[in-house]
């Protein structure tokens, strides 16, 4: 479909090239078509995720190429069953983490499935949201402020459209649109009568006709097929990144020097040394650290997603665990936000009307009649906001007039009301809707603002959401130039009265958050009374109340005090939001902040973990924030601490452990060398061990189940390091004493049934190993509590990798091919003992020993 300049078109010729009727939109079969024809609706291309790739590119990795050199080496010494075990073992390892990177990055593009942007359109006569990749050439747009274009297209209708075109321009205002035709040589940015893709809706709202999509759009001429850019680092990623970097020169250095000692020392042929120097850097060198990291965080995020909290981004899954100060917003987190047009209050009436009975009051069918001529066209076609349905079932028994829309005020940042300009017999009349006190000091004439303010006190006392109704009639020689031209010497018509029901869960929420030693602020633009009401039903504190008023007159700085008291905040402006965050980051809090709107994204963007609204929350909101709740629930971000406190919890456990059994291998081998002793443990046994090491770290105990109550502790201090004191003493503690019980039975054995052969010691060694780590592992899997208070059957994994090592032990000691492979040998029955009283040393010390707790 040749596209001509739609811009120089008007909007009837634009809709008879796309072949779409404007009141119904595309069929579904037929936007299945196009879809076809044009293909996703995409601009960058998706990175391919497959197994086989991960392969290709894990057996390159430094880890593995030195484990083929063990097999080569094994090789030329013409030891071709060592080599094939090598060979076989490295499949192994290749295979289990392949298998863990791809199952975490499989989490992680599940996620970003999960995330995808969803836009209004009009299919088959109805406004659905569907897919931002399914939009196609002649879809309807219904463009609302803080969306995102999906596309470009041609508007159709403008009700005070304005839209932010910087990503596209690099204009810094917002663009006033209009749905007149342009001349064809019109330059981009001053095409006003289209909309682009990637740019987002400051404010107003239109319908616009789809023109472009894809790489087809101006936006995605200029990406092409751009590869997408990787998520950065969280700050633990970067850490651990770090950490591996540093202790892999440790290791390297122990991987040379326990070699040197074998040879100088304990006189080993140079060839053995060389093949447990390779054997030793490759179990040593912590190269799982970071993929660990993106294990637990990947995982734990898929998980969150079932909860209904979708993780846009890895950095806030890593510090929900951490979260001190919530700021909460009331509609539709506390509330249920689903709003109902209760009554009608009428100037100089003195009591509730019902909505129903304004066919028969002319002055109740008057305020509800002014009310419903305040919509737009587009939200005439679909209210989308909560308030708008309301009011559209409440007066939907009311015909409504055919009167033109010669201009329209949508509610911005600067005024909280809308006006819509309609035309008339004598010229226009100006109906207006919004905010009580805002509204009131627009109106001359009774009643005043203050005459009103005792009701309105009264009304928010409940609960209610309150609007103010006012209209202003004009001569057709008088017509305003402009809102702030419009908005003055109105009549006031009356209050709508809206009735919102508290969640019945939000109360047990905000209480379990409480308990969590979490502070939690209540911020919101509604009126104080209303927001007290609502703080007291749900356990926040309110006895005192910072008004938006009050705040204007401090310093950001100076808030400090009154936060301590504090726990209300009403009338307050998105820029007092975020400078709240600020304010309380400035404190030293981890703060989550849960937002909706266009306005809430700065504030969402600079919190540790933004919150942002999945059922009513606009694009920028989305974009701007790390979660997404897509239920709006206010118990969802208490599940989501919930699960981010077990998620830190896992990692910690998962790295410890990892680090304590490379303190423990390095130890082993370190201790015999420089006594000028045969090595514990064979170069094929260092392998085998290994492959049981990154098996618990990465797989067992990234799925433990949280340790209870999570919920009744305080949150971790904020600067706090991830490996703090006691992790590193329980990392050090438990390596050590591993490594002791090793050399129990390594020594032991010669000491208690005389001389032994070397195979025969290394047998013990290798069945103290095996089975002292599972003790080891079973003991570290808990932090605080008793691992029998944690239930032994409640990791299936942990007990599956504990049979396994238990069964390869056996198998080493008993089965001669293995034993030839291995060079392991079997025990006397005698020396089981040793070995069982050795292997539970380190488990039951660590049982005892708890660092921190």
């Amino acid at each position: 479909m040749p596209a001509p300049c739609p811009w120089s078109q008007a909007p009837g010729d634009v809709l008879a090239w796309q072949q779409v009727d404007p009141e119904q939109g595309l069929s579904t079969a037929e936007a299945q078509r196009r879809l076809k024809i044009y293909g996703p609706n995409r601009t960058l291309a998706r990175p391919v995720l497959s197994f086989w790739h991960i392969f290709a590119e894990e057996i390159r990795e430094p880890m593995i190429l030195l484990l083929l050199a063990v097999a080569a080496a094994y090789f030329l010494l013409g030891e071709l069953g060592e080599a094939l075990a090598v060979t076989v073992i490295i499949l192994g390892i290749v295979f289990i983490e392949v298998g863990t990177e791809f199952r975490a990055k499989k989490a992680i593009a599940a996620l970003q499935d999960l995330n995808a942007p969803t836009t209004p359109v009009l299919r088959q006569g109805k406004v659905e949201a569907i897919n931002t990749e399914d939009v196609v050439p002649g879809d309807i747009l219904v463009l609302q402020p803080g969306n995102r274009v999906p596309a470009d297209a041609r508007l159709l209708v403008s009700a005070g459209l304005a839209v932010d075109e910087s990503p596209l321009t690099g204009e810094s205002l917002p663009v006033e649109k209009h749905t007149r035709p342009l001349d064809p040589a019109t330059p981009l940015p001053d095409r006003h009568n289209m909309v682009y893709q990637g740019t987002v809706i400051s404010r107003g709202e239109g319908l616009a006709c789809v023109v472009a999509t894809g790489l087809e759009t101006e936006l995605g001429r200029i990406v092409g097929l751009t590869r997408r850019a990787r998520e950065p680092r969280t700050p633990l990623q970067q850490f651990m990144r770090e950490l591996s970097r540093v202790l892999a020169l440790v290791a390297l250095a122990f991987a040379v020097l326990i070699p040197f000692l074998q040879f100088l020392v304990a006189r080993e042929p140079w060839p053995r040394a060389v093949l447990t120097g390779l054997s030793l850097a490759f179990a040593t060198i912590p190269e799982e650290l970071p993929i660990l990291v993106t294990m637990v965080l990947g995982l734990g995020s898929l998980k969150l997603a079932r909860e209904k909290a979708l993780v846009r981004r890895l950095r806030a899954a890593e510090t929900l665990g951490h979260i001190t100060t919530v700021v909460t917003d009331k509609t539709g987190t506390l509330t249920a936000n689903r709003l109902t047009l209760e009554a009608l209050w009428l100037p100089g009436e003195g009591e509730l009307l019902s909505p129903a009975l304004a066919r028969q009051d002319n002055a109740a069918g008057e305020l509800l009649l002014a009310a419903l001529l305040t919509q737009s066209p587009v939200t005439a076609l679909e209210a989308c906001d909560p308030l708008e349905k309301a009011l559209a079932e409440g007066g939907g028994h009311l015909d409504l007039p055919r009167e033109e829309l010669l201009a329209f005020y949508p509610l911005n940042q600067e005024q909280r009301w809308v006006g819509a300009l309609r035309a008339s017999q004598a010229g226009a009349t100006l109906y207006v809707k919004g905010a009580a006190e805002e509204v009131l000091a627009m109106c001359t004439g009774p009643p005043t603002r203050e005459a009103t303010a005792a009701t309105l006190a009264q009304f928010a006392g409940q609960g209610k959401r309150v609007l103010a109704v006012a209209r202003r009639f004009f001569s057709s020689q008088d017509l305003p130039a402009g809102a702030a031209a419009a908005g003055q010497d109105l009549t006031f018509l009356g209050f709508l009265i809206f009735a919102d029901s508290l969640r019945p869960e939000a109360a047990a929420a905000v209480a379990a958050v409480q308990r969590a030693g979490i502070k939690v602020y209540l911020a919101t633009g509604d009126h104080p009374e209303a927001a007290r009401s609502i703080a007291r039903q749900v356990g926040i504190p309110a006895e005192k109340l910072l008004a938006g008023a009050e705040l204007e007159q401090l310093n950001p700085e100076d808030w400090d005090p009154f936060l301590q008291e504090t726990r209300v905040l009403a009338r307050i402006t998105p820029e007092q939001k975020l400078q709240l965050v600020q304010a309380l980051q400035a404190k030293g809090e981890i703060v989550a902040m849960i937002g909706d709107g266009i306005n809430d994204a700065p504030a969402l963007a600079v919190a540790h973990v933004g919150l942002a609204m999945g059922r009513q929350g606009t694009d920028v909101a989305r974009e701007a924030a790390g979660v997404v709740l897509s239920d709006d629930c206010f118990s969802t971000l208490a599940t989501a601490i919930r699960q981010g406190r077990g998620l830190l919890a896992n990692l910690q456990k998962s790295v410890r452990y990892y680090l304590a059994v490379k303190v423990a291998l390095i130890a082993t081998m370190l201790v015999p060398a420089a006594l000028g002793q045969p090595a514990p443990f064979s170069p094929l046994m260092i392998i085998l061990l290994e492959l049981f090491m990154d098996l618990a770290a990465s797989t067992a105990f990234v799925i433990e189940p949280p340790e209870e109550p999570l919920m009744e502790r305080p949150p971790r201090r904020p600067g706090r390091p991830f490996l703090d004191r006691p992790m590193v003493q329980v990392i050090f503690a438990g390596g050590l004493l591993l490594a002791l019980a090793v050399g129990l039975a390594y020594q032991g054995l010669e000491v208690w049934w005389g001389p032994a052969p070397v195979p025969i010691r290394q047998t013990a060694a290798f069945a103290t190993w095996m089975l002292g780590h599972v003790l080891l592992a079973y003991a570290l899997r808990t932090q605080s509590l008793p691992p029998y208070r944690q239930g032994f059957f409640s990791n299936s994994v942990l007990n599956l990798w504990a049979l396994g090592a238990a069964a390869v032990t056996l198998m080493a000691v008993y089965l001669t091919p293995l034993q030839a492979v291995l060079g392991t040998g079997t025990l006397p029955t005698g020396a089981w003992g040793l070995v069982a009283g050795a292997a539970l040393l380190p488990g039951l010390v660590m049982l005892l020993y708890r660092p921190g707790h």
